[in-house]
C-alpha cells in the first residue's frame, strides 16, 4: 500500500501520482495522453492562490511560460521548491515567467506553504482541466512554452536549475529539448520492440525482465542533479514493450487465473502508457470472468481514481473493504476517492479505519519490515489530517498530526523516508495554521517550529532558529512579542532580510499568511531556552 501513496528513495521518489477534485466521470474523461514537445500547448485555466482572480496561460502570450504541476503533499514537489525558486530568480524576466499549478488542494493550506517557503512566483488552483489539457499523470512534471505558444520541454519529477535553463534557452531558440545520452540510448536499446517474436512465450518473461532491468537503471540514472535518463519516456518505452507482452499472454492463457495474470500485465503497461480508461476496460473483463480474484475490485478503483473517476471508484474501493474488510489498502483507496472528490465526512471514517488498521501492522511489524510500516502510519496520518483541516476540526487535525509525527520521528532521518520523516513536522505545522486561519474566528493564529530552510547571512551557528508562521485574515495587522526569554537572551524576528529585536508588528500580505525565521540568541554557551513563547496582541501564545 505504502509504495503506491509515498514513492521514495529510487528513481519513483521523484514523482507523485496526483488526481484532482470537482472531476468528470469515465466516460467523460479519455485516457490521459501527454503533450510531448513541438505540440501546441492548450489555454488552460485557473485561479490565483492571491485574491482568487481568474488566470490562464494565454495571460503570458508572447513569452516564455513555465508551468510547474505540484502540491503541498507530495514529497519530490517540496524537496524541489527550493530549485523552483532559484531558477526562478535568475530567468524570471521580460520574456520569462512562471505559473505554478495545484490541482488537488485548499487554499489555506497552500498559502502557508507558499509562506513558509517564499515562493515568489504565481501560484494558482485549478481542476482537472489544467493537467488533463498537458497529460499530466504524475507531479512534480514540469512543461516550458515557448513565446508562440508551442510547448519545447517537458520533465517529469524534480527539476534543477541547470536543466530548466537549458528548457528556456531552448524556448528561445525554438527548439524541441530531447535528452541525448549514452544512457537513454542504452535503455532505447534494451527496449526495442524488433527484439521480441511474442509468438513464443518466453519472449513475455523476457519483456518483463527487460523492462525490470529499465526501471532498475533508470533509477540509478535518474537523479535530479545529473538525470541521464528522462523518466516519462522510458515509462513509454516500457509500455509499448509491455502491451504486445501482455497481449501475447493473455493468448497463452488457459484458465482464469493465467487470464487474470495476463490482464495484470496489460493494466501495467496501459498505466504505463496513460491509458487508464483501457484498463478499466479491461479489469472489468477480468473480474467477469475471475469474480473470486477480490483485488480486481481495487485494481478497478486505483484505475477509476486516476481517470478522476471518483463515483465509479468509490463504488469499487466499498465492494472490496465489505470484501476485505481487514485490509489496509482497501480503506486507504476509499479515504483517499472521497477525499480527491471533496467528500470529506465519508473520508475521515475510511482514513481512521486505514490507520488503525496500519497502526496494528505497524506495532506487529518484524524488525526488517518496521520502516515501511511506521512510514505507512505516518503517511496516512498525514492524509487524515488534511482531511480534518478541510471539515475544520481542529481537535481532529492535532489528533492526526500527533499521530503522524509518533510513526514519523521512529523512522530514520538518513534512511528511504528521509523525506517522509522531514516533511511530517513542517506539514504538521502548516496544516494547524491553515486549520486555525480558516475556522479559528478572528483570532491570530500562531506556530513556532524548528527552522527548515536556508539560514538567514551571516547566521550564527550558536543561534537557536525556529520557523515561525503567523495568520489572520489578509490585511491584518499584527503585533508579535518574545516572552519569558532566560535572563541575557535576545529574541529576533528575521524576515525580508530585516530583524526585529523582541517585537514586530506587521501588516499581513494579501495571502493573510507570514513566516519569520525566529532566532534565540543565547548568553554564553547557554542552549536550553526554557518557556519560552510568542504573544500576539490580541491574546493568542505559541511556546517554542
Amino acid at each position: 500500500m505504502f509504495g503506491l501513496r509515498f514513492l521514495a528513495a529510487t528513481l519513483a521518489a521523484t514523482i507523485a501520482v496526483i488526481a484532482a477534485p470537482n472531476a468528470p466521470s469515465r466516460a467523460d474523461a479519455p485516457s490521459v495522453v501527454p503533450l510531448a514537445p513541438g505540440d501546441a500547448a492548450p489555454i488552460i485555466h485557473a485561479r490565483s492562490l492571491i485574491g482568487n482572480a481568474p488566470v490562464a496561460t494565454s495571460d503570458f502570450s508572447g513569452k516564455i511560460l513555465v508551468v510547474n504541476f505540484w502540491a503541498t503533499w507530495c514529497p519530490p514537489c517540496r524537496a524541489e521548491t527550493p530549485d523552483m525558486i532559484s531558477a526562478y530568480r535568475k530567468l524570471a524576466g521580460k520574456d520569462v515567467a512562471f505559473l505554478a499549478i495545484d490541482t488537488t488542494e485548499a487554499s489555506p493550506v497552500i498559502k502557508t506553504f507558499v509562506s513558509a517557503k517564499g515562493v515568489p512566483y504565481p501560484v494558482a488552483v485549478a481542476g482537472p482541466d489544467a493537467y488533463n489539457g498537458f497529460g499530466v499523470a504524475y507531479i512534480p512534471t514540469t512543461v516550458v512554452i515557448d513565446a508562440k505558444g508551442i510547448v519545447r520541454a517537458r520533465w517529469t519529477g524534480e527539476l534543477v536549475p541547470s536543466r530548466l535553463a537549458q528548457f528556456v534557452a531552448d524556448a528561445r531558440a525554438q527548439k524541441n529539448y530531447a535528452i541525448d545520452t549514452p544512457d537513454e540510448k542504452l535503455v532505447e536499446r534494451l527496449l526495442d520492440p524488433a527484439r521480441y517474436d511474442f509468438t513464443k512465450p518466453d519472449a513475455v518473461t523476457l519483456a518483463k525482465s527487460d523492462v525490470a532491468a529499465a526501471d532498475l537503471f533508470a533509477g540509478t540514472h535518474s537523479s535530479p542533479d545529473d538525470a541521464t535518463v528522462d523518466y516519462a519516456r522510458v515509462q513509454t518505452l516500457e509500455g509499448n514493450v509491455l502491451l504486445p507482452a501482455a497481449q501475447a499472454a493473455l493468448g497463452f492463457a488457459k484458465t482464469p487465473q493465467e487470464r487474470t495474470q495476463a490482464t495484470r500485465l496489460l493494466v501495467a503497461a496501459y498505466g504505463k502508457l496513460n491509458r487508464f480508461a483501457d484498463a478499466v476496460v479491461a479489469l472489468q473483463a477480468a473480474q467477469k470472468d475471475d469474480p473470486s480474484d477480490d483485488k480486481l475490485l481495487l485494481d478497478i478503483a486505483r484505475a477509476d481514481y486516476r481517470l478522476h473517476d471518483y463515483t465509479d471508484g468509490i463504488a469499487e474501493a466499498k465492494a472490496y473493504t465489505v470484501a476485505k474488510p481487514d485490509d489496509a489498502d482497501g480503506w486507504d483507496e476509499l479515504g483517499l476517492e472521497y477525499q480527491r472528490s471533496r467528500d470529506f465526512a465519508d473520508a475521515a471514517p475510511a482514513y481512521e479505519r486505514d490507520e488503525a488498521l496500519l497502526i496494528a501492522q505497524a506495532k506487529a511489524a518484524s524488525a526488517s519490515d518496521r520502516e515501511d510500516a511506521d512510514a505507512s502510519a505516518a503517511d496516512t496520518a498525514l492524509d487524515l489530517a488534511d482531511v480534518y483541516v478541510a471539515l475544520g476540526d481542529q481537535a481532529g487535525t492535532a489528533r492526526a498530526f500527533a499521530i503522524a509525527n509518533t510513526y514519523g520521528d521512529k523512522l530514520d532521518p538518513k534512511g528511504p523516508y528521509a523525506d517522509l520523516y522531514r516533511n511530517v513536522h513542517e506539514r504538521t505545522q502548516e496544516g494547524l495554521v491553515a486549520v486555525r486561519m480558516t475556522h479559528g474566528g478572528n483570532k491570530t493564529a500562531i506556530s513556532i517550529a524548528p527552522w527548515s530552510g536556508p539560514d538567514l547571512p551571516g547566521s550564527l551557528s550558536s543561534t537557536l532558529k525556529y520557523r515561525l508562521i503567523v495568520a489572520k485574515a489578509p490585511s491584518s495587522k499584527v503585533d508579535l512579542r518574545a516572552l519569558g526569554l532566560p535572563k541575557g537572551w535576545i529574541a529576533s524576528f528575521c524576515a525580508d532580510g530585516l530583524c526585529s529585536p523582541m517585537h514586530v508588528s506587521v501588516e499581513l500580505p494579501e495571502s493573510g499568511v507570514k513566516t519569520y525565521e525566529f532566532q534565540l540568541i543565547p548568553r554564553g554557551t547557554a542552549r536550553n531556552p526554557g518557556s519560552v513563547r510568542v504573544a500576539s496582541a490580541d491574546g493568542v501564545t505559541a511556546s517554542i
